[in-house]
């Protein structure tokens, strides 16, 4: 795969260029600002449909080894000790034990949130950023050190605000890392060479921890789940907050950043909430950010949170819920996804047609009110009559409340 290094980016430039490089299906890391300049590295997007090179392991390409970041579109930590990584298409890789660092391809320990997602992370686990490979994980290393927040500081300074006394060694960690590096406790980060800083990023690695375990294809289909399970609403509304937390952070955003744009132009953000969710879906060849995307937002704060969507861009999937990955609730609870389906309904199995899905905040007898994308052309709260008619025919009608299994 061939990779791009684009140099001299000003911060004005920076937004659309990285934006113009998501939506041709490329994977941009950014590195910098330094003298207020960035570097943007790219991943050519795969041409051949293949998945990588083999792993030792298990056969299949390793989200470790650096050569199939752009491949691994998504990721999550269902359980403790275990990270899931997605392909585009759909095939996923296990890491299970090991070092934290090392199952989430994150050697820095990069809490996750915007500067993680915007330096190539594609999933979180209840509290750091997974990173498609090692490689990916160490360039959001240096760009770290290089944020106005560290590049002024002393190697000394960056280490204790990095690692600080409170949770930290921090003595021992600045030791370890001038001795490995052979960089003097006093050196100012922005004076070093990007091979100094990359040398930095390793002895973090080093001493962070990076403990290889177990990586193998996910190739069993997992064990099914009762739609009907006993007592379904206890065990699983407490774990709303994991994906309402991504959902109201979502809504929160300016009007411009989650909302669809007039053409010609296209609102990256939505695209991303399309790719997210369904990798093998194309939504320039089906309208852009103007598709429905209702069930897409949907998988996004699913998958976000590290719980498993439908894989599918239509809000029928949803009610298909083919691997039992949902259960479904007798009652509407906060957090849970209302399933709408529109005319006609005599397919049983829904097999075609519309429909509207989004998160339960608020409901009446009569109506619900829904945290969700596509709501006009949005990422907004608006309420729905649970039954719509027009004169004495039903047009939309809500067919299911679905809560995501624990993991």
């Amino acid at each position: 795969m061939k990779k791009y290094t684009i140099t001299d980016v000003t911060e004005e430039e920076l937004e659309d260029l990285l934006s113009d490089l998501r939506l041709q299906g490329y994977n941009p890391v950014t590195i910098g600002p330094k003298d207020e300049l960035y570097t943007v590295v790219a991943d050519a997007p795969p041409t051949d449909g293949s998945k990588g090179s083999g792993d030792s392991q298990s056969g299949e390409g390793s989200p470790g080894t650096g050569k199939d970041e752009a491949t691994f579109v998504a990721a999550r930590s269902p359980i403790p000790l275990q990270v899931i990584y997605r392909r585009a298409d759909a095939t996923e890789i296990i890491r299970e034990g090991g070092s934290r660092a090392w199952r989430n391809n994150n050697p820095g320990n990069i809490v996750s949130g915007s500067f993680a997602i915007e330096h190539g992370a594609i999933g979180a686990d209840t509290r750091f950023a997974i990173f498609p490979s090692e490689e990916v994980g160490l360039l959001a290393v240096m760009s770290l050190l290089r944020a106005p927040s560290y590049r002024n500081l002393s190697l000394t300074e960056a280490i204790n605000r990095y690692a600080p006394p409170s949770e930290n060694h921090t003595a021992h960690y600045v030791d370890f890392v001038a001795k490995r590096t052979g960089i003097d406790t006093k050196t100012v980060l922005s004076s070093l060479t990007d091979a100094d800083l990359s040398n930095v990023a390793k002895s973090i690695q080093k001493i962070e921890g990076w403990t290889p375990g177990k990586q193998y294809s996910a190739d069993k289909p997992r064990a099914s789940i009762s739609a009907r399970a006993a007592g379904p609403a206890s065990s699983a509304a407490p774990a709303a907050t994991d994906w309402m937390r991504v959902a109201l952070r979502e809504e929160s955003l300016p009007p411009i950043e989650r909302s669809e744009w007039a053409d010609p132009g296209e609102n990256p953000r939505i695209l991303n909430y399309i790719r997210v969710a369904a990798p093998w879906f194309d939504p320039m060849k089906d309208g852009g950010d103007e598709v429905h995307w209702c069930a897409s937002f949907v998988n996004y704060c699913l998958e976000r949170a590290g719980y498993r969507g439908t894989g599918h861009p239509g809000a029928r999937s949803f009610f298909w819920n083919k691997d039992r990955h949902f259960i479904e609730l007798e009652k509407p609870q906060y957090g849970c996804i209302g399933v709408f389906r529109d005319a006609p309904f005599a397919d049983a199995a829904w097999k075609n047609g519309n429909g509207h899905v989004g998160f339960i905040t608020r409901w009446t007898d009569t109506e619900v009110e829904l945290l969700g994308g596509n709501q006009s052309n949005t990422v907004k709260r608006e309420w729905y009559a649970k039954t719509s008619a027009k004169s004495t025919t039903v047009k939309r009608k809500l067919v299911a409340y679905l809560m995501p299994a624990m993991n």
